[in-house]
């Protein structure tokens, strides 16, 4: 590697790591090597001689939302459009953010080989949900207090649904959650690297939107309040996740036309998500 693209490859990395800084994020750290690709550092080395990321839409199916009503009426589309426009929008953001850095390959296109595949990656793989790590703020100065008797650990309150006494009882310990992907047939990445060369994966989980997590039931009151749309997602290398989390962006609950909502508020979802990509060296792993 001569000098130029060891500046370059050090600029790329220290980019990469101030970027994952930004947000809470639940991150793998471990290295990684195999045949197709080694995962070090921050950085993915792979033999291949184009960078290829595979872009994996959201099953409709995870597409949670409590505000289709309004958006809906707005446009004059059905539940079924609506998911699709989202799902579409996202895809196609992801991909313009992708593609100088990638050779980016598609599965939500109009191709019935790929739906197939699309669907396939869908069947083997599984649903993982997660506490979202809460950011940590800098501690306060010390500051010298009288002692206080030390209070017992509580419990873990309890999360999830369970049977209790012959009944379906739900529980919420109040931690926020996101959804990353598992992969349940490893056998996958070498089915998809072998037809179309895929080193790298982004899989979009789950799409929510809806009012801010948080507020309060007076902000509802008034016409305007603040709407979340919340991304969840996870990036594989060949058959091991490397990162997983959530990319937020928030909008009025003035502003009902998905266009709208699509063009001037989700680019900065594919961002997020593409901060949190890898770099990707081509070449002899490791060298």
């Amino acid at each position: 590697m001569n000098f130029s693209n060891i500046l370059k490859f050090s600029l790329l990395s220290a980019s990469f790591l101030i970027s994952g800084l930004v947000s809470a994020q639940s991150e793998t750290m471990r290295a990684f090597e195999n045949k197709v690709a080694l995962f070090k550092n921050d950085t993915v080395w792979t033999r291949s001689n184009k960078p290829t990321l595979l872009l994996v839409p959201f099953e409709p199916m995870m597409y949670k939302s409590s505000i289709d009503r309004s958006i809906g009426q707005t446009d004059g589309t059905t539940y079924k459009q609506i998911v699709g426009n989202f799902r579409t929008g996202l895809d196609n953001l992801l991909f313009i953010e992708t593609d100088a850095k990638y050779r980016v390959i598609r599965m939500l296109v109009d191709d019935e080989d790929r739906r197939k595949d699309l669907y396939t990656i869908y069947g083997k793989s599984g649903k993982d949900y997660r506490i979202l790590p809460v950011e940590v703020e800098e501690a306060p100065k010390k500051v010298n207090l009288p002692k206080l008797k030390k209070r017992k650990p509580e419990d873990e309150k309890p999360h999830g649904t369970t049977m209790k006494n012959g009944q379906i009882v739900s529980e919420n310990d109040g931690k926020e959650r996101f959804m990353a992907r598992t992969i349940t047939d490893s056998s996958l990445f070498n089915y998809l690297h072998g037809k179309y060369g895929s080193v790298l994966y982004v899989f979009v989980n789950q799409f929510d939107v809806g009012p801010m997590a948080g507020l309060d039931f007076r902000a509802f009151e008034g016409d305007e309040y603040q709407r979340e749309i919340k991304v969840h997602y996870s990036i594989y290398t060949h058959g091991f996740e490397i990162y997983s989390g959530v990319a937020k962006t928030y909008f009025s609950s003035m502003v009902n036309s998905q266009k709208e909502i699509i063009v001037e508020n989700m680019p900065d979802l594919a961002r997020q998500i593409a901060t949190s990509i890898p770099v990707m060296i081509e070449g002899e792993i490791g060298k």
